[in-house]
């Protein structure tokens, strides 16, 4: 696994922050590092979204992912939301 992924969007839908599309600065997203990121994930603590297409995450994903793309994501909210847990996303 790279040092650097694109570990982005996340945290933020579990933490209700502004709606999916309303976010106008990527820098106000919360960040995880990869040592927490491998923690969390280990532990079960999260939530773990693959935002690109099904045919990207066919191709090779982080183990426990679910594929929800991009596009797709905004109908998904409410049912993510409900997992109670903090959800990481990526695009990488």
């Amino acid at each position: 696994m790279p040092t650097r992924l694109c570990l982005l969007i996340a945290l933020a839908v579990a933490m209700c922050a502004p709606a999916y599309g309303q976010m106008t600065d990527e820098t106000t997203v919360p960040r995880i590092s990869l040592a927490d990121f491998k923690k969390a994930l280990d532990a079960g603590q999260i939530l773990v979204a693959d935002v690109r297409d099904a045919a990207s995450y066919a191709e090779g994903h982080i183990p426990g992912a679910i594929n929800i793309p991009l596009d797709e994501l905004q109908a998904k909210l409410p049912a993510l939301k409900a997992s109670k847990k903090p959800i990481v996303a990526y695009c990488a």
